[in-house]
């Protein structure tokens, strides 16, 4: 008997009911931007413009609604910040130099010493390549182990928990869960890399990587919809972004 069967939600009622979540919080750590892009963005790959750079600043996180770009790297991170203002003082240096490679510059902190401030410059005499770099949260930034770690638990959503584990998860727990999560998309796999190398880097003593991913979203022509590693096409329903 099929958990469906069984009464029990399954895995994609479950996962189509928190989607919406998911977009806002990051605790889908990527799948957001996939679900709410239409099929017609796919469009956009190839007649892309590597030197076009997409806007940082804005109402929203770039990287939601946003054209799909050809290449992700995803990253999961873990707290090490025993204080408040560290967290804070990382995502002010975090938002700059997102800002900064989302521009096609190097991402570079003011007074920031050598040892981990300056641009790696791998990306150095790349263009901007659309990239986007979107922040999330994991519901132990706010509550673990029942403490409640730099005051925030009373700011966590009601609905933002982890997910279950589902009937048939085989799950590897240094590859699941984190407090933050960063996604950079470009149309350039190193720009992609790069940002999040840098972001990486920028919170050395703050916060330490957790797992990281990589991907891509193959180009299939105009108005046709990609087709995924398991064989399936793959985002035909995906609501448009208009």
């Amino acid at each position: 008997m099929t958990e469906r069967e069984n009464g029990g939600a399954s895995r994609r009622d479950f996962l189509t009911s928190t989607a919406k979540l998911a977009a806002v919080a990051g605790a889908g750590l990527g799948a957001a931007q996939g679900a709410a892009a239409s099929v017609s963005d796919a469009s956009d790959l190839a007649d892309a413009d590597k030197s076009r750079a997409e806007p940082f600043w804005g109402a929203h996180q770039s990287g939601i609604v946003t054209p799909l770009q050809g290449h992700t790297y995803v990253a999961a991170l873990d707290l090490e910040a025993k204080d408040r203002d560290d967290v804070i003082r990382l995502f002010r240096g975090w938002t700059l130099a997102a800002a900064q490679m989302c521009a096609g510059r190097p991402a570079q902190l003011p007074n920031a010493d050598d040892s981990y401030g300056a641009d790696s410059g791998d990306a150095l005499g790349l263009p901007p390549s659309r990239l986007t770099v979107t922040f999330g949260l994991g519901a132990s930034l706010f509550t673990k182990e029942g403490k409640d770690r730099y005051g925030l638990a009373s700011r966590r959503p009601e609905a933002f928990v982890d997910l279950p584990k589902f009937v048939g998860d085989q799950l590897i727990e240094a590859r699941t869960g984190g407090d933050l999560s960063v996604q950079a998309c470009a149309d350039d796999p190193q720009v992609a890399f790069h940002a999040v190398r840098e972001l990486v880097r920028l919170a050395y003593g703050v916060a330490q990587m957790r797992w990281s991913q990589s991907g891509f979203n193959a180009d299939f022509g105009p108005g046709k919809t990609p087709r995924n590693l398991m064989g399936f096409k793959d985002g035909t329903h995906n609501p448009k972004t208009s």
